[in-house]
């Protein structure tokens, strides 16, 4: 099947019947509402119907601003009003925005006399705006807060800025739609940024992506962790306004060029930040805060190498004190294989390399160091217990600073604890996104100041090695 530049980069919508949807998207379009066949397909998707019932009890879409999730959700209220009769709760996590949601609909329907004429009440109390027909559907605007929704029952619950969602506003929101027999939730928003809280948002998304919740329809346009965010071919494919052409192209390059680059991904790219799937161990925030491109080791350089299990790669880290002497914390290489890396580490030891650091129960210890000239610090538990600590520490107090890279970025917002040492300590589960470049960067950070063995004694006569590959000397040093 021909992929279009509008197709989401991933959806999943339940099986049915997309009569009532259709006749929402005539509805919206008859009324002056332009959607992009996009937006009409997500509006089908969501008003898909299965026996007596809506397919999807909760929905979610996740696209870039200004991409025309408004028209979504304006095209969804106007058939709650006109078409199905229901009670409609917008919420958002601004004042603004839900303002502006209700502007819109208000627009519509004072902007055509047969829909004012159906109107028995309205409010435009800032915070408490609603519109009420003389069917008794109706449509209220509120901004989220810990009791906002507490005590209604109604059939659509709409949550804008779904990026920004606390537990407890879920916990005030979720039980509004519980007593209606037709009642569905749609969560709606962009990737959340590192500060944003979002929980809830991310665990649905996580549940879409897995299949956990049969009915649940979801539907995202979103780069990957890691995409070339200057890529204007990826600009098109995850901002479906501008594959379409209603949006120029030109408006995301002003966008990159005055947003910070976590904004951009979050709010221009729809990108996920790589979280750990337990209790956050380290805080985005701080990370970002310690980006530094910039950033190299001066001295004390240890490396820190680490394969899993499966012995299919090997992933090497590098730690070392700056001319500040904050700490320099790098991914390195990663690459398959295992016996290539005691020539490859030898081709790149100088006097400015300290260690190399080896977890003695891992693949990498079972290699033939000696052949190629290396020693390197085998350690125990009681060790890496130590270095998950230190590297823990180092990000912790902002003594450490590192270059923003993909790989290194993935394995220390992915982290998961696991107890070591009789719960004395900890050290980090392989099965987290990203534990193998985790791993070697602890490994590498606790060489800089840990107990270690010289990597490499010089022989008499021998010339200097130098280093080779692509990547350089380690600290620039050759």
């Amino acid at each position: 099947m021909t992929v279009l530049a509008t197709d989401p980069t991933f959806s999943r919508v339940p099986d049915g019947d997309d009569t009532t949807g259709r006749e929402a998207v005539e509805l919206a379009r008859r009324y002056g509402v332009g959607l992009d066949e996009w937006q009409a397909a997500v509006i089908c998707g969501v008003l898909r119907e299965s026996g007596s019932g809506w397919s999807a009890s909760q929905a979610g879409l996740v696209v870039g601003r200004q991409n025309g999730k408004g028209q979504i959700l304006l095209a969804l209220e106007l058939a709650g009003l006109l078409l199905l009769r229901e009670s409609v709760l917008h919420t958002a996590h601004a004042v603004k925005t839900s303002s502006d949601a209700f502007r819109r609909l208000v627009a519509v329907v004072d902007g055509h006399d047969d829909l004012t004429r159906l109107v028995r009440r309205r409010s435009h109390q800032v915070g408490q705006e609603f519109l009420e027909l003389a069917s008794g559907s109706r449509v209220s605007f509120t901004t989220r807060s810990a009791s906002a929704g507490r005590g209604l029952s109604i059939d659509r619950l709409v949550v804008d800025e779904a990026e920004d969602l606390p537990a407890a506003e879920v916990g005030a929101l979720a039980p509004t739609v519980f007593a209606r027999p037709r009642a569905q939730s749609l969560y709606v928003g962009t990737a959340p940024g590192p500060m944003h809280d979002a929980e809830a948002f991310t665990t649905m998304r996580r549940a879409a992506h897995h299949g956990l919740n049969p009915r649940l329809a979801w539907w995202e346009w979103c780069a990957q962790w890691g995409d070339d965010i200057d890529d204007q071919k990826l600009w098109v494919r995850v901002n479906p306004a501008v594959a379409s052409g209603r949006v120029p192209l030109q408006a995301i390059q002003d966008d990159r060029s005055i947003l910070p680059p976590d904004q951009f991904r979050a709010e221009r790219l729809s990108m996920f930040l790589p979280r750990s799937s337990g209790p956050v161990v380290f805080d985005p925030r701080r990370w970002d805060e310690l980006t530094d491109e910039g950033s190299a080791p001066l001295r004390d350089i240890s490396i820190g190498v680490d394969a899993p299990p499966s012995r299919d790669a090997v992933t090497v880290c590098i730690a070392g004190r700056r001319a500040d002497d904050r700490l320099h914390i790098e991914w390195y290489e990663t690459a398959s294989g295992l016996g290539w890396l005691p020539e490859w580490v030898a081709a790149r030891l100088n006097p400015q390399v300290r260690a190399v650091v080896v977890d003695s129960r891992n693949p990498c210890a079972e290699l033939d160091w000696a052949l190629a000239g290396v020693r390197p610090t085998l350690i125990g538990t009681r060790e890496v217990v130590a270095a998950a600590g230190a590297l823990f520490d180092a990000v912790s107090d902002g003594k450490a600073r590192h270059r923003g890279q993909v790989e290194l970025t993935r394995g220390i917002l992915g982290a998961v604890q696991r107890p070591m040492a009789g719960g004395q300590g900890f050290g980090w589960d392989r099965k987290a996104p990203g534990s193998s470049a985790l791993l070697a960067a602890s490994l590498a950070v606790w060489g800089v100041d840990g107990e270690v063995r010289k990597p490499r004694r010089k022989q008499p006569g021998e010339p200097r090695r130098v280093s080779a590959g692509r990547r350089g000397g380690l600290g620039g040093v050759q």
